[in-house]
């Protein structure tokens, strides 16, 4: 990628320092503002690749900045990566609202930003080209027989991952119904969720229907939460029938649909699974895991699924396993890690690099 223009909007002289640093250490053309009015002065004039921009600033806020910025005609197409120390999906959703391109959340690490940066850079140029989402959409689900294994945040990083490194469109979707993992792990309620769509008429469902009910995690990704309390969840075969339309309109619209399984087979997991081109099983590596994994996918035919769809994964919650005994090769293996460093799995581990790959 030739040298790009950032300018970093920050009023704090070391997170301003920071971000120079480790951009400028990528290759990066670095500008500086220190405050709200000179930071929508600096990029009119300077009309950078994109902009770095605090929410908090005192006196106008990284919100207002960006509103001048995008309604000025000379702004309007620069993207614009927010930062922020507020993980609250309401400050997610109001970055976006203003014309954000993404929202990234303190304290990150200098690969992180730039991973980031060049994943909006390449979609804005995609976007100009008219090249942006010519991929077809699919299907994919993540589910384990065993619970506690990390499903939901194999799922979370899997989905992150694919926005960043394919610049692909994706909706991650909560079938662990009623409480779900995802919405709690990602600070969002369920006020909205999943059961709308699927108790809703069906000739009610498109879209824009699913757009008002789906919360943005960033530009390219939607998602569908569980309600994250305890209800009544009986299922129907309307539901079932809901639920493959639902995942034919993301499809037909070229969305990458990841769905978190949980580890209960329910009747709307059930149909999941049977929808999706893949299934990615995953299992601790731990004897009683891997005997259910073994379980699981020697009924695949059973469950009217092609065997050669589900490939397991291992997830090494518990430690480093040197011996695993499964029926079936792992197609991709997480060694243990912290829960700090598991965040970043997407950017450095070859595990979720390999699943990623098989997207391809």
């Amino acid at each position: 990628m030739p040298e790009k223009k950032i300018l970093i909007i920050e009023d704090e002289f070391p997170m301003r320092y920071l971000i120079e640093h480790a951009l400028k250490k990528a290759g990066f053309h670095i500008h500086l503002a220190k405050d709200g009015p000179d930071g929508v002065q600096r990029a009119l004039q300077l009309q950078p690749d994109l902009i770095i921009l605090d929410v908090m600033m005192p006196g106008m806020s990284g919100f207002d900045v960006c509103t001048q910025i995008k309604n000025d005609p000379a702004g309007s197409k620069i993207p614009i990566i927010f930062l922020s120390a507020n993980e609250s999906a309401h400050y997610r959703q109001k970055a976006f609202a203003v014309g954000g391109d993404e929202y990234l959340t303190k304290p990150f690490d200098g690969s992180e930003l730039i991973a980031h940066i060049t994943a909006v850079i390449r979609r804005q140029k995609q976007k100009q080209s008219g090249q942006l989402f010519a991929q077809q959409g699919q299907t994919l689900s993540l589910f384990s027989p065993k619970g506690g294994v990390g499903t939901s945040t194999l799922a979370i990083q899997l989905a992150e991952a694919i926005v960043i490194q394919e610049t692909r469109p994706v909706a991650l979707i909560d079938l662990d119904l009623p409480l779900g993992g995802i919405g709690p792990m990602l600070y969002m309620d369920g006020e909205q969720n999943i059961l709308e769509l699927l108790r809703g008429p069906q000739n009610h469902l498109s879209m824009n229907r699913i757009n008002q009910v789906a919360q943005h995690r960033r530009t390219e990704m939607i998602v569908l939460t569980a309600p994250g309390v305890m209800m009544n969840t009986a299922y129907n075969q309307q539901m079932q029938e809901q639920l493959r339309r639902l995942l034919q309109i993301l499809k037909e619209n070229n969305y990458l649909v990841i769905i978190d399984g949980g580890s209960t087979l329910t009747p709307l997991v059930h149909t999941a699974l049977q929808d999706s081109e893949m299934i990615f099983v995953v299992t601790s590596g731990k004897p009683v895991a891997n005997r259910l994994h073994d379980e699981f996918v020697a009924a695949a035919s059973q469950l009217g699924i092609e065997p050669h769809r589900m490939l397991p994964v291992v997830n090494e919650l518990h430690g480093r396993i040197d011996s695993i005994q499964l029926a079936r090769v792992p197609v991709a293996r997480f060694p243990h890690a912290s829960e700090r460093s598991r965040s970043r799995l997407w950017l450095k581990d070859q595990g979720m690099r390999k699943l990623v790959g098989l997207l391809n």
